[in-house]
């Protein structure tokens, strides 16, 4: 890992407990986020990657050092709302490697596993799984109490809306905060505070689907405790 953060990097590091903690990486991918916990707690903490896809599992393993042996491990899966298995489409995509998301017509079949079966100790969670986050987190927040802090790439989905997930959120605990980037400082993200009211609509759309149906994704962060200042 280069010794320059990305915006999103420096954003966990500010605001996330990394040292000391049990961290799953939910929908890993080639591993820089995983390798960016590892090395923010500083050898302290257990990292858990958590990947389908076979392509990115040896982009995973190249990043791990040798002195991480035991404190930081792979599980070949998806997370689910349940135990068994699940379909996904997967394909390259261009600068990011292999990506997947969980739809019933997906034509690769894959073991699926609760988030509690895998990490019961878990304490921080970065969930990125392109829109099965809402199936993860309707089934993990309640079986998953002691989770300090989750860090959440929300995708728009049509049968979800985003005052129900931030919502479900607040009613466990957390107050929710949106990364949101400072037009006087470019490529830095700061938090801001938002409510269960906020909608979609209030979401600068980020492209366009093939559709022509927006796409709009909120990074957001759960948090037991302020962020750091």
């Amino acid at each position: 890992m280069t010794d320059t953060l990305s915006p999103q990097e420096d954003w966990y590091a500010a605001n996330l407990p990394l040292r000391k903690q049990v961290i799953a990486d939910v929908g890993a991918n080639a591993g820089r986020l995983s390798e960016f916990f590892w090395r923010a707690g500083g050898g302290s903490s257990t990292v858990v990657s958590i990947e389908p896809l076979a392509e990115n599992i040896a982009l995973l393993r190249a990043r791990m050092p040798a002195e991480a042996a035991g404190r930081w491990r792979i599980e070949r899966c998806a997370v689910s709302n349940r135990s068994g298995s699940v379909r996904l489409h997967a394909g390259l995509t261009r600068g990011s490697g292999w990506n997947s998301v969980v739809h019933p017509s997906g034509t690769r079949r894959t073991r699926a596993q609760t988030l509690a079966a895998l990490v019961p100790d878990v304490t921080v969670v970065k969930l990125d799984i392109e829109g099965h986050e809402h199936e993860v987190l309707e089934e993990a927040l309640p079986r998953l109490p002691a989770v300090l802090a989750w860090a959440i790439e929300l995708h728009q989905r049509p049968d979800r809306s985003l005052q129900g997930v931030l919502g479900l959120l607040m009613a466990h605990g957390y107050r929710v905060f949106a990364a949101i980037q400072e037009p006087q400082r470019l490529g830095v993200w700061v938090s801001h505070e938002i409510s269960a009211t906020l909608d979609w609509s209030d979401v600068p759309p980020s492209g366009t689907r093939a559709d022509g149906q927006p796409i709009r994704t909120l990074h957001v962060l759960a948090l037991r405790h302020p962020p750091a200042r």
